[in-house]
């Protein structure tokens, strides 16, 4: 399920995702560690991101990293990333 929802509404879309038969992408910002491209930035790459995030996160704390290219999903896989999203990709 999308990780966009309606203020005040979290709860219940969630609840109505699983009602449905979909999972849910997370429940709230504390449930995984999202990296974009600007935090990719700030840490000089996809490996280094990655690498500082579990430094902070600690090991019970999933990561997931938004690439744009299959290089980039690739690096983000041998970094050691939970979840690999492909975010405005273009096979």
């Amino acid at each position: 399920g999308t990780r966009k929802i309606t203020p005040g509404f979290r709860l219940v879309e969630k609840y109505s995702l699983l009602v449905g038969g979909a999972s849910t992408h997370r429940m709230d910002l504390s449930h995984m560690v999202m990296l974009k491209d600007n935090h990719i930035w700030s840490a000089g790459g996809i490996t280094g991101a990655v690498k500082a995030a579990r430094k902070a996160c600690g090991f019970s704390s999933k990561i997931e990293v938004e690439t744009r290219s299959l290089e980039e999903a690739l690096e983000a896989a041998k970094a050691g990333a939970d979840v690999v999203m492909l975010d405005n990709y273009t096979p």
